[in-house]
């Protein structure tokens, strides 16, 4: 998986696997269109099948959460 390893645990099931890089590919492209409250829903959604986020998406969080505080 390349970035995207690192969380706690990614299910074994490659179409399971599949749908999660999914929701993380529209978590970042909902923070490029300006809706980083519907990114961080994403990876909140993420985060709890996983039991954590990739370093990368954590990042993602924190940039959303800066975005959303200031609106």
């Amino acid at each position: 998986m390349g970035a995207l390893d690192g969380p706690a645990v990614w299910p074994a099931d490659p179409e399971h696997r599949e749908a999660i890089v999914t929701l993380l590919g529209m978590a970042e492209a909902e923070q490029r269109w300006g809706d980083p409250g519907r990114a961080l829903d994403l990876l909140a959604g993420v985060e709890r099948i996983l039991g954590g986020l990739p370093e990368r998406y954590g990042r993602l969080r924190r940039r959303c959460l800066r975005a959303v505080s200031r609106s």
